[in-house]
């Protein structure tokens, strides 16, 4: 099932945004944007937008309105498959607009990937069996092996990025994405969601008020 011709396979790499941001920059729930980092060094050292490999490298994602990420906070869920030319290429080509290259590589953007605005760096605790450090998903401490901790080129990042709308989010890159116009979508409530919200919307019977 996919209607939007625009996503790379069958779903898309989301990025979560709070609505009060993304609607001080223009920016509809669902809508395609560029995510840029420090252009010195990112997406490659030497990038301009107008360099032959920025439409593959540059980093391009769909907006998610995301009410549990505070102003200026944003979440690009790590571990998806980048853009290659190939993929990019495919999209061009393709009839159904696939980022599908031809010996079978799937990519999860239409443009660029986590890569494009973040950097690998090794500390210490990446590397060691024994060095004592914080876990990774719990208060506490060990020493040695932690998931994440020791994957370096997989473990989460942060980053100060530019955020600009490229796309809107319907279909074609008209109008409004339909999943933000449901009425269930943050910030975008109907008074059956808000209802459901506040916890009014199922009744139990000889329950105490």
């Amino acid at each position: 099932y996919r209607v939007d011709k625009r996503l790379p396979g069958v779903g898309d790499s989301q990025l979560h945004m709070n609505p009060d941001d993304a609607r001080r920059l223009g920016i509809d729930n669902g809508d395609y944007v560029w995510v840029d980092a420090n252009p010195a060094d990112r997406p490659f050292v030497g990038w301009t937008e107008s360099h032959e490999f920025s439409y593959v490298a540059r980093l391009m994602a769909r907006v998610t309105y995301n009410l549990a990420y505070s102003n200026g906070v944003t979440m690009l869920k790590h571990a998806f498959y980048m853009a290659t030319p190939l993929t990019v290429r495919a999209q061009q080509e393709r009839p159904d607009g696939r980022a599908l290259s031809p010996n079978g590589y799937q990519a999860s953007f239409r443009h660029g990937s986590q890569q494009s605005i973040t950097r690998g760096w090794a500390p210490p605790m990446h590397q060691t069996d024994t060095l004592f450090h914080k876990k990774a998903a719990a208060m506490g401490f060990t020493f040695g092996f932690d998931v994440d901790n020791h994957a370096i080129n997989t473990c989460p990042k942060e980053t100060l990025v530019k955020i600009t709308k490229a796309e809107s989010g319907g279909l074609e890159g008209r109008g409004a994405w339909k999943p933000g116009t449901t009425g269930e979508t943050p910030a975008a409530e109907n008074a059956a969601m808000q209802r459901y919200l506040m916890g009014d919307l199922t009744t139990v019977r000889g329950a105490a008020p």
